[in-house]
This record gives structure tokens, C-alpha cells and sequence, in this order.
């Protein structure tokens, strides 16, 4: 434990002590899950040579006090942390729990959290989150205050919330006696879904708790045996729980929240700290620098030492190494159906199903956004927050819930109502402008816009009826707009905080750009960088009840949206289930709410034409376009920033190299032609470098320079971008990672051999076999397929498996001199962007970057809304 600042103060010894306590295979222990052989343990884990796993003879496995402090420990403490603004700090509480071996109580303690936060409309979310004047952005992280003064006063927070817990007793939970019951299931879904998502995390995170009591828990001493499986009957427990009567869940609200102490950290930010700290590390550093007696003794050990981190596998080695098999990595069986529809269903061309084995249905709804007016781009992150997070007004004549008799007059369901009913139908949702899409960011595709959910089969139609009224006849109030402007706010303090995500949204200012006299992309108006502004604007214009134009631009947004045409449905549904009936059920829906819609509005089409995907045409009809500026001398970009206390570069340019059939040809004859032999050749290159251990990780996190690099193709926008992570010194780390490459391109035999083309081969065979290993994953996949043009998953994986089995050492040495080198050449024309503390001084040698403030670009944006 400890603060950020106390690290400079660290001495080498006590670093060194440390790790040789904790970091000892006596201390260890490995946890395999997957499907193994019978002989699996005989076979391999007994053959593992024993120096690999030599002990120093440390064991820190020593049982853990886990009783409660005495009264006179204070239980609150103030933590300042550096920050560019004062809006925004956070509170984390936790109280003492059950033993561990106390199953029972610790599962029914997580459907109470369940309850109290585990949905925008849950007790402690409309308390403190979804309400006009937010006192946090969201239950996990981010608080801010507008109006209470008082609010990080010493135990403030506390008692609102011990407050809020009161309140819920009294009421005894809003009157709702099966509030705790429907928590209960929501629970049992989302683990469920959670595992069928990610199963190996998900069961080793089931069994990390036991691990762990059974190593340090004061009951589990002296024996050798470890407990392991004790939540393995969870689901059971659960189901048991659901029966429980109200006043179980009373008691244990009480007994756990209110009656034990709450302990809670305060974090205020402190605009002038991070300079302050940044000034004492180098002070420290300077005091000890001034300490070395022989410089030229310490830097033959500091050498030493990092040549001993620094991983050295010989090609004899490497030759004797087995390679793994990714033909035997379980690609999910399926059934993929696409279907172009004569007729279309609303915004809705083409249908793709694929059934799976999987105990949940998915649906994502894709709707092209290119009609949306320039001057209305700027609203699309308020609008996705909003479309399916505010009030819903119901014309006469639809459905309301699960009720089969049509609504006799209008009905306004309260957001409240609607996210309780939503919440209880599915295990995730969201509403999107671009796919795999974050707040602030789109990873590819951001111009559609996606509407997604999931539930069990039997919750599918009622959870696909509230879905499409939410999209048709959400109704944007100004307490709602004031909410969420002010909620986005708070998570644009958070991320300016974050130096990954300041980078990211840096990247996507310089290279997303449009070209030269067209709009802004729609990830440029997505970034915080635009969206500070816009908000800041938005908030004011609430708060002065003037957000009639504000609630115009939104309502038009969902106005072009339901009157599209040309997006696609994408169904991820059981084996046993009929994606046609599914199909109806969507067709049903909408047909019967657009016809309401259309009475009220002024109904048209807004046509979207259909595209070409990089040469090929696709069974989606979604537009896609590569945007890249076309550079003819390198852009060069310094941004300092004060609140860090760590620095990242991103350098980036654009390749030209398929990964798809262009569609000049046959897909036969450009598969025999190997197409993109190039593309895959250069992907398993940077699975050699960036791997952990690799020569990457070696240069810049073996020397100690920063956590890491890593380097890749971005898919859907064609960059290459080479990235060095939380750097301690980004001058040196840069400089190293210049140095392997010219390393490589002088002596790229004794760096790269035969052997690692078959690794390389076995990692990317692995990488694409893991996109089809889950069905979340494979619906994803799919999706990606039809818009690359691929017509089936088994031609998508030929085309793959073809090229990556044909790339030769020769192949990977090309495309080294093509696309990495260049990284070594500072007049190179690529995007080099580095975000760093504020004191960083950038040498004349790397180059002349312009030095730019978060503010200065920012301001770029303001004459957009």
C-alpha cells in the first residue's frame, strides 16, 4: 500500500527486499482452466524442467489480521491527487465483510449491491447520479458538486449515504417486495452472460477468492490442501436467496451498511500538485545521482541488471520448443443465415442470424447516420446517452409493457420506470454511434449507429418491444439533458486525468480528420475534446431553461434516424432457436410503432445509398471510408499536460496493404494470388515484437523506461501506430525503441529466425481462432465479415489460414524495411504525438514538435456549436 508520492522515496534495498519476499515461486500458484487431457498433468506440468521454478526458499504466505481496527483509528481520510481542474474527485467506501468461508452471506451481500447500484435506476443512482444537479457522475468513480458546498467535509458523504440507506429500510425498499427478488435474477443473468462472455476469467475469477483464503485465511492455516470450488453451487445459492422474505434483506442491510463502520477515502484533485511532485521526484533523483561515488560501477550493474530482465532465448532453444497447435483451439460451432430483404423492415436492408450454442439471444440494430445535418454532429454523444436514458411518451395505440391490449390515451413511462423494467429484461444493452464504441471514442465505423441487447429467449420480445418505443418515442426534457451534459462532463475530468485516454483522443483530432473542406468526422465530434465545449454550453442553456434549440437538434437526430434506410440486423440466437420467428417478432414491433410515429410526425425516408467495401461489395449495405491525412511531411505534436505524472507517445501512418478479396478478381484467383500476403506477413512480425517479453517489451519496460509498447494495425482505418505506455522517460523510451528497429535492420538474423515465423504463424491462427471462441465474439466476427465482403465464416478463415501459412522469413524481412524502419526516420511523413508532464523538454533531434495545450485545441472547436 501507499501514495504515488512515496514511491521517489523508495530505497533500491527496499525494492529489492521486497521482491525477493513476494516474488518466489514458493509463493506462486497457477491456475489452468480450459478442457485438458486426462494425462495433461503427467504429460506437461510434470516435464516443466525444476530451475524454472526454483525457490529462493521465501514463503510470504502468512495468515492476515483481518479484524477490525480499534475506535481510535480514524476511518475517513482526504487523499489529494494531481488534476488540471477542481470539478471532479471521487469517494470510495467499504465496509468489513463475512468470512469467506461464509458463502451464503458474501453472495446475498452482491445482490444487495445488485440493488442498490446496479442500474442507473437503482436507489443510489437516482440518489446521487440521475437527478438535475448530479453529486456523482457514477457509482463507481467520479463525484462532483455544483451545489453542496459541504460535500467533501470530513464524513459529509457518509452520512448522505448512510442517509439513503435509512431511507431504504423505512420504505422498506420503495413498498416493492420483490425488489431484492428481481435483483436476485438480474445477478444470476449478468454472471451467467459474464461467463459465456469471457469463461476463463469469469471461472478463475469464481475461484481466485478461495486461492486466496486458502493461502493467507487465519482458518486455512497448517493445512496444505487448497480449498478450492466453495462458489461453485453460486447459481444455486442465488436461486435460494430469491425466496428470501423482505425482512431477511432488511436485516442484512442493516446489519452490514448501516450498523459497521463505513470506511472511505476522499480524493480531491489539486491543480498545482502534480508540478509540485514532479519538482520533488528530481530532486530525489538528483540526491541520489549525487550519492554514486563510481558512475561507470553503477552503470555496469544498472546494465547487469537489465540484461538479467531481459528475456534471451537461443534459435537451438527456440527450435526445441514445441509450437502450439491452434488447430485444436475450439472454434464455436454455428449456423450463419444472411438474408437481403425485398422489402425492408424500417431502416433495416439486410438480416444476418447465427445460432450458436449459447443461452442468450442478441440483437444489434445498425442504422446509417450520413443524413444526420452537419451542424447536429456535435450533439451525437448527448444523443446516445439520452436515447434510451430519459422519459418515454407512448402515443394511443401501442402496446405498453407486457399488456396486449393497445394503450387507450398517450402514456409518459418516467425514465425511472423504464430503465427498472429494461434492467430486468436484459443482461447488457447500449446505444451507440459506431461499432465496439466507447464515450469518447469509435474504434471503427462511426458512421451508423447501433442499437444493442441481450437477454434470455423468454425476455426477448418484451425487452425488443421496450427497445424499439425507446428509440421511437423517447422524449429529450431538460432534466434529463442537464443530467447527462453534467454526468459526460464528470468523465471528461476523469479522462483528462488519464494520459491512454488524452492520447486517444489526440490521435483522433489529428489523423481522423476529414479532408480538406468536408465536415468533421463523427469520431472528431465524439472526442472530449469537442464535447467539453458543447456540454459546458448545453448546461448553461438548461440551467437557464433555454434548451428549446438543444431539444430540436436532438429530436431531428432520432428523426432521420427511425426514417432511414440501408442498415442491417445483425441476430446472435440459441441452436434450437428460429431466427425467422425472431425476424417477425423485430418486423412486428416496429411496423406497429412507426405506424404511431408516422400519425405524430412528419414520416418520410431519408435514403442511405449502398457502399462498396474497399473494392468488394458487401452484404451490408453500410458506407465505410478510410480517413487518413495525406501527409507529405511529418506532423509533429508535443502536448504538455500538468496533471500528469506519466508520459505516451503515438506514432501512426497509413499502409495500403488488403486484408480482404478487392474484388477485381475472383476470391479464387486472388486467394491463389495471395493478396494480402504483405498484410498478414507484417501482423505476425507485430505479434513477434509486441508479445510479452518480446523484443518490444525489452526495450522499453526491461530498461525501465516505461510499463510498456506496443505496436499494431489498426483494422478499420489502415494505421500502423506504434505506442509506448505510462513512460517514466518518453525521450529514452522513444530512443530505445529506435534503436531495436535499426538493431533489427542490421542484424535481422540474429534477432529473427525460422522458428519464429512458426510462432508467429501460431499466434495470429490463435488470435483469429480466440474472435470465434464465444458467441459475443462471434457475432462480432460475422458482422466484420459481411462488411469486409467475405460471404461465411469458412471463407473467411480460408482466406486467413492460406495467407498466414504462406508467409515465409523473407516475407516479414520485406515488410520490416517497408513499414517499420520509417519509424526510425524523424523526416519520415507519419503523425508522432507525445503527451507528457509538463516540465518534459522535447530534443531538436527528435524532430520539430509543436508544442500545443489541451485548451488551444479544444478552442478548435467552439464555432461548432
Amino acid at each position: 500500500g501507499g501514495k504515488t508520492y512515496d514511491i521517489a522515496n523508495l530505497t533500491n534495498k527496499e525494492i529489492i527486499d521486497y521482491h525477493h519476499k513476494y516474488y518466489d515461486a514458493n509463493n506462486v500458484t497457477v491456475v489452468l482452466t480450459g478442457a485438458f487431457s486426462d494425462d495433461f498433468e503427467e504429460k506437461y506440468l510434470q516435464t516443466i524442467p525444476a530451475d524454472i521454478v526454483q525457490s529462493r526458499g521465501s514463503d510470504s504466505r502468512e495468515p492476515m489480521d483481518c479484524s477490525p481496527p480499534d475506535s481510535s483509528h480514524p476511518h475517513y481520510e482526504t487523499v489529494r491527487f494531481p488534476s488540471s481542474d477542481t470539478s471532479t474527485g471521487s469517494f470510495s467506501f467499504g465496509w468489513q465483510g463475512p468470512k469467506h468461508e461464509d458463502v451464503e452471506t458474501n453472495i446475498a451481500l452482491n445482490v444487495m449491491i445488485e440493488y442498490l447500484a446496479g442500474t442507473s435506476s437503482s436507489p443510489l443512482d437516482l440518489r446521487f447520479v440521475e437527478r438535475p444537479s448530479p453529486l456523482a457522475s457514477g457509482i463507481e468513480n467520479g463525484s462532483k458538486d455544483p451545489d453542496l458546498p459541504h460535500l467533501f467535509e470530513e464524513c459529509y458523504f457518509e452520512g448522505l449515504l448512510i442517509g439513503e440507506f435509512k431511507r431504504i429500510i423505512d420504505t422498506q425498499f420503495d413498498g416493492d417486495k420483490h425488489a431484492l427478488e428481481k435483483a436476485a435474477k438480474r445477478l444470476s443473468s449478468k454472471l451467467a452472460a459474464e461467463i459465456e462472455k469471457i469463461p476463463g476469467d469469469a471461472l478463475q475469477s469464481i475461484f481466485y477468492p478461495d486461492i486466496v483464503a486458502s493461502h493467507f485465511s487465519p482458518e486455512f492455516q497448517g493445512s496444505k490442501k487448497l480449498h478450492i470450488g466453495l462458489r461453485a453451487s453460486q447459481f444455486d445459492i442465488i436461486a435460494d436467496l430469491e425466496k428470501r422474505p423482505v425482512e431477511f434483506w432488511l436485516d442484512l442491510l442493516k446489519k452490514w451498511f448501516i450498523d459497521r463502520t463505513a470506511y472511505h477515502v476522499a480524493m480531491v484533485p489539486d491543480t498545482e500538485l502534480g508540478p509540485k511532485l514532479e519538482l520533488e521526484r528530481k530532486k530525489i533523483e538528483q540526491a541520489n545521482a549525487a550519492k554514486i561515488v563510481d558512475k561507470e560501477v553503477y552503470a555496469m550493474r544498472i546494465k547487469k541488471a537489465v540484461d538479467a530482465s531481459t528475456a534471451h532465448v537461443s534459435e537451438e532453444v527456440k527450435k526445441a520448443m514445441p509450437t502450439p497447435d491452434p488447430s485444436k483451439t475450439a472454434i464455436l460451432p454455428h449456423k450463419q443465415n444472411l438474408v437481403v430483404l425485398d422489402n425492408a423492415i424500417g431502416p433495416i436492408a439486410a438480416m444476418q442470424s447465427i445460432n450458436v450454442d449459447s443461452g442468450f439471444a442478441e440483437a444489434q440494430i445498425q442504422i446509417p447516420i450520413g443524413n444526420i445535418p452537419d451542424n447536429q454532429h456535435a450533439y451525437l454523444t448527448l444523443f446516445q446517452e439520452l436515447i434510451m436514458g430519459t422519459d418515454i411518451l407512448l402515443p394511443a395505440g401501442v402496446l405498453y409493457d407486457n399488456s396486449n391490449t393497445p394503450l387507450q390515451t398517450e402514456k409518459c413511462v418516467q425514465y425511472s420506470e423504464f430503465e427498472s423494467r429494461i434492467s430486468d429484461l436484459v443482461v447488457s444493452r447500449y446505444s451507440r454511434f459506431g461499432q465496439r464504441s466507447q464515450l469518447f471514442s469509435c474504434n471503427w465505423l462511426d458512421n451508423i449507429f447501433v442499437v444493442q441487447f441481450k437477454s434470455q429467449c423468454k425476455d426477448y420480445p418484451l425487452a425488443l418491444r421496450w427497445m424499439v418505443q425507446g428509440l421511437l418515442f423517447s422524449e429529450f426534457t431538460q432534466d434529463r439533458i442537464l443530467t447527462c451534459s453534467q454526468n459526460i462532463l464528470a468523465s471528461i475530468a476523469a479522462a483528462k486525468r488519464d494520459v491512454i485516454a488524452i492520447a486517444s483522443n489526440l490521435g483522433t483530432h489529428f489523423i481522423g480528420a476529414s479532408r480538406p473542406g468536408e465536415p468533421l468526422t463523427n469520431r472528431r465530434h465524439m472526442s472530449f475534446l469537442a464535447q467539453e465545449g458543447v456540454l459546458k454550453n448545453v448546461v448553461e442553456r438548461a440551467k437557464n431553461g433555454k434548451v428549446d434549440e438543444v431539444i430540436a437538434k436532438l429530436k431531428n437526430i432520432q428523426n432521420v434516424l427511425i426514417q432511414s434506410t440501408g442498415g442491417f440486423m445483425a441476430l446472435s440466437l440459441p441452436s434450437s432457436e428460429n431466427s425467422e420467428l425472431y425476424a417477425n417478432m423485430f418486423a412486428h414491433e416496429w411496423n406497429m410503432c412507426y405506424g404511431k410515429y408516422a400519425e405524430c410526425n412528419e414520416a418520410g425516408v431519408v435514403s442511405n445509398s449502398n457502399a462498396v467495401v474497399k473494392g468488394r461489395s458487401s452484404p451490408f449495405p453500410i458506407h465505410y471510408d478510410i480517413m487518413f491525412p495525406e501527409l507529405t511531411k511529418p506532423l509533429l505534436i508535443h502536448v504538455p499536460v500538468s496533471s500528469l505524472q506519466a508520459s505516451r507517445s503515438l506514432f501512426a501512418y497509413k499502409i495500403n496493404e488488403p486484408d480482404c478479396p478487392t474484388g477485381k478478381h475472383s476470391f479464387d484467383n486472388e486467394l491463389a494470388d495471395l493478396v494480402s500476403l504483405d498484410y498478414f506477413a507484417l501482423k505476425m512480425l507485430l505479434a513477434l515484437l509486441a508479445g510479452l517479453d518480446g523484443p518490444l517489451d525489452n526495450a522499453v519496460w526491461g530498461k525501465g523506461y516505461a510499463y510498456g509498447g506496443n505496436i499494431y494495425i489498426a483494422e478499420w482505418s489502415k494505421r500502423l501506430i506504434l505506442e509506448v505506455i505510462r513512460a517514466s522517460d518518453i525521450i529514452k523510451a522513444v530512443d530505445a525503441v529506435k534503436q531495436l528497429f535499426l538493431n533489427m535492420h542490421n542484424n535481422w538474423n540474429m534477432i529473427i529466425g525460422n522458428s519464429d515465423v512458426s510462432l508467429a504463424q501460431s499466434v495470429i491462427k490463435y488470435r483469429y481462432a480466440i474472435r470465434q471462441s464465444t458467441p459475443a465474439k462471434m457475432l462480432d466476427q460475422s458482422i466484420s465479415n459481411s462488411i469486409h465482403g467475405f460471404a461465411n465464416a469458412d471463407e473467411y478463415n480460408m482466406w486467413y489460414s492460406t495467407h498466414v501459412a504462406a508467409v515465409k522469413i523473407s516475407d516479414m524481412r520485406r515488410v520490416f524495411e517497408k513499414y517499420l524502419l520509417p519509424f526510425t526516420d524523424s523526416e519520415y511523413p507519419m503523425f508522432r504525438l507525445l503527451v507528457t508532464p509538463s516540465d518534459v523538454a522535447v530534443p531538436a533531434e527528435l524532430g520539430p514538435f509543436e508544442q500545443k495545450t489541451l485548451e488551444e485545441i479544444s478552442a478548435t472547436y467552439k464555432a461548432d456549436y
